[in-house]
């Protein structure tokens, strides 16, 4: 398990075994600011440790989200697209759904009311 800290927000990568594949559990937790938002960016590759681009993102306890946020997990998914991995989201709160529906991501993208239903829909 790997864990990034910034002001504010911290990011938990955990390695799961899914149908006999590895996956990243990618917990997202606080706030995505202006304050943090340049510092976070410049290390969010580090989720694809050991070259595995499959992800579940877990945004369950992300509070808050400014638009280099809603960048960055374009950018995430982006990245697995590039490298035919694959990312489904587990949780959202009430602000962030209004957020992902405006995004309006990727067909392919999976969005479930949670971690573990996200799990069991691999």
């Amino acid at each position: 398990m790997s864990h990034l800290e910034f002001e504010a927000f911290t990011i938990d990568v955990d390695t799961i075994e899914i149908k006999d594949l590895p996956v990243h559990i990618v917990s997202f937790s606080g706030k995505i600011i202006n304050e943090n938002a340049y510092q976070i960016s410049r290390n969010i590759n580090s989720i694809f440790e050991n070259d595995n681009y499959n992800i579940i993102l877990d945004l369950t306890q992300l509070e808050y989200i400014n638009s280099v946020g809603v960048a960055m997990i374009l950018t995430i998914i982006k990245t697995v697209d590039q490298h035919s991995g694959k990312l489904l989201i587990g949780g959202l709160n009430h602000f962030l759904e209004n957020v992902i529906k405006l995004m309006e991501l990727p067909k392919r993208v999976q969005i479930y009311n949670t971690v573990e239903e996200a799990k069991s829909n691999w």
